[in-house]
């Protein structure tokens, strides 16, 4: 890809790119000094989390493993840009930040309903959130054809998957709470109606 290409993309999404960052500059901070990770993850009980505020909203901006931060960066790339010329970058960041904070509140819930005692990291509910809002948006506003409806679908049932032994509940209601916000805020984004999106039936040059 060409310099002028990236600057291209960046420009025409920087709210989608300054997450992404964020993301990967946390990622690199804590995995260079892992005492960073009790400052940045979430406590599993609601007194840890009065002892530490912010962990509500710091844990969706941090990973631990590379292939999370790649997921991460993959799938903001991929919806984050459609948002964004769609709503723009102040309602790409309210979807990310209301579906992350939906899957803060979920995770701690539910960790203490269940006795779940570990800290947890991760923007999985906050990047839902942006999947489920773009499968809520026209599908102008996806400039191509993306299956992300039957997507969200595939990921609300995989949020089951602790009936069936696998994984555990405290992440699975954090994931469907993000999916959930993020495909309200969608609607919401929808009924506000559509702006000049370029059309892109025509090859680019």
């Amino acid at each position: 890809m060409r310099i002028s290409n990236v600057r291209a993309a960046i420009a025409a999404a920087p709210m989608s790119t300054a997450l992404i960052v964020v993301n990967v500059v946390v990622f690199v901070a804590i995995n260079l000094d892992a005492r960073r990770f009790d400052v940045v993850s979430l406590p599993p009980s609601w007194d840890g989390v009065a002892a530490q505020p912010w962990t509500l909203l710091t844990v969706f901006f941090s990973t631990q493993v590379l292939v999370h931060i790649a997921g991460t960066a993959l799938i903001i790339g991929l919806c984050g840009p459609r948002i964004e010329r769609w709503a723009g970058s102040a309602h790409l960041l309210g979807v990310y930040l209301f579906a992350g904070l939906a899957g803060s509140f979920a995770l701690v819930a539910t960790a203490e309903a269940t006795g779940f005692d570990a800290r947890s990291l991760g923007p999985s509910a906050a990047f839902l959130g942006l999947v489920g809002a773009l499968a809520a948006l026209p599908r102008r506003a996806w400039w191509d054809e993306l299956p992300l409806d039957k997507a969200v679908i595939v990921l609300l049932v995989a949020q089951l998957a602790p009936v069936m032994g696998i994984g555990d509940w405290v992440s699975s209601a954090a994931h469907t709470a993000g999916l959930a916000v993020g495909v309200g805020y969608g609607h919401l984004l929808r009924s506000r109606g559509t702006v000049d999106l370029p059309d892109t039936s025509a090859p680019s040059p």
